[in-house]
């Protein structure tokens, strides 16, 4: 009977192979280390270990660049942090602004009650615009680059010398008694929008224009002298600072409502408030959480400002003030 020839390994494979395996699960675990080395470095892994949730992260690297991430991780972990980044019109270049209106636990035990009561789209607004700041002091200088869209305010300063250099008369058809002043293509576009109210059975009468700074002088003393500066402030303008010195500001009322506590009621209001972008004017200073804090003043049904159709538009469409809209979208 023939015998079968059993072949075995010599010894030198089996070592070979098992030096292999033990290579190839070395080389294993030496990458998940080094993977998990490299994940250490990574920004997901330093939020995390700083404090942050994870949805906290998917945020910051949605909306912030590098170097926005690097400078957050330099701050102490901060809880509100996110609740203003999640913000449609957070502004990162205002962090700290934000920051100082609310109350963390180091600011004041007794005090703190976490991140809920706060409204932070409001927040975002106020510092956006300047007015956590002291009015005019410190203003910056208007940037007349904008032409139509220039901003004149509490916190931009067009200068007593400012005149605009195409002024021209408003018809008495369309005005009261008194020489009455607005640019050129403020008015041409103001005709337009007569002509469409008057269509809708809208008698529009304009009752205050362009004033020089002298004129808002008169004007500021008047409300200062009345009842104050705090209530002169709260309506007026100071000379320099006012809108009605751009020459593309008008006070409007009607046949229909010719007083001011009562004209918000009117016919002639709804109808401004629907259609006045449609020509290139906004109202100016709205009511409710605008007021004051925002814009500076209390709510004036009857001032419309001239943008162009195109800026008025994209204001009216953002459903937010002129000053919000210049932060965000113009100041450079």
């Amino acid at each position: 009977m023939e015998t079968k020839k059993v072949y075995k390994l010599k010894t030198w494979p089996k070592v070979v192979l098992v030096i292999l395996i033990i290579l190839g699960i070395g080389l294993y675990y030496a990458n998940e280390r080094y993977k998990e080395y490299l994940y250490t470095l990574t920004y997901e892994y330093k939020f995390l270990g700083a404090g942050y949730k994870q949805e906290d992260y998917d945020l910051f690297a949605e909306k912030l660049t590098d170097n926005e991430l690097d400078t957050i991780l330099n701050y102490e972990y901060n809880e509100f942090i996110p609740e203003f980044v999640k913000q449609k019109y957070f502004m990162f270049k205002n962090l700290d602004g934000y920051l100082s209106q609310v109350i963390t636990q180091e600011d004041d035990f007794f005090k703190y009650h976490g991140t809920e009561g706060y409204d932070y789209p409001h927040i975002v607004a106020k510092v956006n615009v300047g007015s956590i700041n002291d009015p005019y002091e410190n203003a910056k200088k208007t940037d007349f680059s904008y032409e139509y869209g220039i901003l004149a305010n509490k916190y931009y300063e067009l200068g007593v010398d400012y005149a605009p250099d195409d002024l021209v008369d408003i018809d008495i058809k369309y005005r009261y008694d008194g020489r009455k002043q607005i640019r050129r293509e403020a008015y041409d576009a103001f005709l337009r929008m007569w002509d469409a109210a008057y269509a809708n059975g809208i008698y529009l009468v304009v009752d205050s224009a362009y004033r020089s700074a002298a004129e808002q002088q008169e004007v500021y003393k008047y409300y200062e002298d009345y009842k104050g500066l705090s209530f002169a402030d709260s309506i007026a303008a100071r000379p320099g600072f006012s809108e009605h010195q751009t020459g593309l500001a008008i006070d409007l009322y009607s046949k229909e409502c010719a007083v001011a506590d009562k004209f918000k009621d009117s016919k002639s209001y709804k109808w401004l408030v629907e259609n006045s972008y449609k020509y290139g004017f906004i109202l100016r200073y709205p009511d409710g959480d605008k007021e004051k804090e925002i814009t500076g003043y209390k709510y004036e049904s009857w001032h419309y400002r001239y943008l162009g159709i195109e800026l008025a538009k994209k204001v009216h469409d953002e459903g937010i003030t002129f000053d919000e809209y210049y932060a965000y979208y113009m100041e450079s």
